[in-house]
C-alpha cells in the first residue's frame, strides 16, 4: 500500500538547473560572496537558496575553473567572479533558455489549471498577459527605456488594482458590478 508520503515524494519546486543558471548569471554582472548571492536571488525571485546549496555549488564551480576568488574590500569575505570558462558555461545555459521557458510554462499551467481550477479562457488570457510582459521586458532596460518602463508599470498596476478590487467585492459577497 502506498502512503501519502510515498506518493508525494517528488514535489514541484525550483526547476532543476535554476540554481546553477542563477549563480552564473548573477556572477556575470559582478563578483559576489555566497551570502550576497543568496540575498540577490531572494530579492530577484522571492526564493532564497540555503547555505547548504550555495557554498558547495561555489566550491564545485571553483574546482572546475568556472569561478575564481577575487579580492574583497572586507576582511574575511570571499567573493567570486566568473572565469572565461564560466562565461562559456553560462553561454551554454543561455542556449537552453527555451527549454527552461517551456518547463516554466508547463509548471505554471499545472498550477493554474489543476490547483486553481482556472477555466481555459481565463487561463489563455492570463497567459497572453504574461507573455506580453515577458516579451517586452528586454526592451525596458536602461536609461533610454525609462518612460516605456513607467508606462508598462502603470498599465500593470491599474490592471492589478482593478482585479484586486473585484476580488475584494466578491470576497465580501457584493459581486461584480
Amino acid at each position: 500500500m502506498h502512503t501519502h508520503h510515498t506518493l508525494m515524494r517528488r514535489s514541484i519546486g525550483i526547476p532543476k538547473g535554476f540554481l546553477s543558471y542563477s549563480v552564473l548569471r548573477i556572477l556575470s554582472r559582478t563578483p559576489m560572496s555566497g551570502s550576497e548571492l543568496m540575498e540577490e536571488m531572494e530579492k530577484r525571485t522571492g526564493w532564497r537558496p540555503s547555505p547548504g546549496s550555495i557554498y558547495p555549488y561555489l566550491a564545485k564551480l571553483r574546482e572546475g575553473g568556472f569561478v575564481e576568488e577575487v579580492e574583497a574590500e572586507e576582511a574575511g569575505l570571499r567573493r567570486f567572479a566568473l572565469t572565461e570558462r564560466g562565461k562559456e558555461l553560462l553561454n551554454e545555459y543561455e542556449k537552453g533558455r527555451e527549454v527552461f521557458g517551456r518547463k516554466f510554462h508547463s509548471i505554471r499551467r499545472m498550477w493554474l489549471k489543476i490547483y486553481r481550477e482556472m477555466d481555459e479562457d481565463l487561463y489563455q488570457t492570463s497567459l497572453k498577459l504574461f507573455e506580453a510582459v515577458e516579451g517586452i521586458s528586454p526592451y525596458l532596460k536602461g536609461e533610454e527605456a525609462k518612460e516605456s518602463a513607467k508606462k508598462v508599470h502603470s498599465i500593470l498596476l491599474k490592471t492589478t488594482e482593478e482585479i484586486e478590487e473585484l476580488r475584494k467585492r466578491l470576497n465580501t459577497g457584493k459581486g461584480a458590478k
